[in-house]
């Protein structure tokens, strides 16, 4: 049986299994899972995986956009959650969703 050298046993994305790398899908990076989670944040209403955006319930992928991606970019958190104790349905919109009606017959009240 040939002797294998410490560090020289990558796996198929390069972790180094003996140095306790595995590889994490949802990061897309090698983690050691006892100093990074392999788990998708809390914090976290959308999800972005470098190509597809996700939406995230309870921690938990939800629905997903299916796009075929030629390359793939670093995931990222594109909408994170409110902050603690406010509900994201009572949040103050930032676009006031109904504008003032114009009526062009009238003109502007000049």
């Amino acid at each position: 049986m040939p002797v294998v050298a410490p560090g020289s046993d990558w796996d198929l994305h390069g972790c180094i299994r003996s140095a306790g790398y595995t590889w994490c899908d949802i990061l897309h990076q090698c983690v050691r899972i006892w100093e990074e989670s392999c788990n998708y944040p809390k914090n976290c209403l959308t999800w972005n995986d470098g190509c597809n955006t996700c939406q995230l319930i309870d921690g938990e992928i939800g629905a997903c956009t299916e796009m075929a991606c030629f390359r793939m970019s670093t995931p990222y958190c594109s909408v994170p959650a409110p902050e603690v104790g406010i509900e994201p349905w009572l949040m103050k919109p930032q676009i006031d969703p109904m504008p003032p009606v114009i009526n062009p017959f009238l003109g502007d009240g000049h």
